[in-house]
């Protein structure tokens, strides 16, 4: 009789190790959020990476949220702004419902402008403010290839993953701004 009160013994000490050493497994597999790889490498042989200027006013913090998260990828840079028109409430909301997404904050790749600029959207204040806006990304990082402005009216049409894959096959150093220095209307 005493063997096989040792063998019950072992037989439920090992099952409750192995109970304890599954629960504690689970519970770190599924109990903590994985944090993101917050290394995003830049260059030639990568895909290329933009930057994002998206702008709104008053009454478009949802709509500038919504557009990000349409648009979002962790090897671009962000810049959200809301014009002068827009309360400093929404601009917090903003800023609140940014920090909300695991992602962004992972990656740290998605700025709220803190001092907005009064915006004409027919006047040259519209050009300031994007040239403005390209100033500050290119001192946040100036990793990207290409920029891109978005009014929070916009929304894309095709997936971060097929814009970075088009944009593959392009030099990275192309300019798709037509310009031209034939001045023959002055004469």
């Amino acid at each position: 009789m005493g063997a096989e009160k040792k063998w019950l013994f072992t037989l439920f000490s090992a099952t409750f190790v192995s109970l304890l050493l599954l629960s504690l497994c689970s519970i770190s597999t599924f109990g903590f959020p994985k944090s993101f790889p917050s290394m995003v490498h830049h260059g030639s042989h990568y895909p290329p990476s933009f930057a994002y200027y998206i702008f709104g006013g008053r009454g478009d913090n949802n709509r500038i949220l919504r557009l990000l998260l349409a648009v979002y990828h962790p090897r671009n840079q962000y810049l959200l702004h809301l014009d002068v028109d827009a309360s400093d409430d929404e601009r917090q909301r903003l800023v609140a419902a940014v920090k909300t997404v695991p992602a962004i904050r992972s990656f740290g790749n998605v700025n709220v402008v803190g001092k907005p600029d009064r915006i004409t959207y027919m006047g040259a204040s519209n050009i300031a403010a994007t040239l403005h806006a390209v100033s500050i990304l290119l001192k946040l990082d100036g990793g990207w290839n290409w920029f891109i402005p978005l009014s929070a009216a916009d929304y894309p049409l095709i997936t971060q993953d097929d814009l970075s894959h088009v944009f593959s096959s392009f030099g990275r150093d192309l300019n798709f701004v037509e310009h031209s220095s034939d001045l023959g209307w002055k004469e």
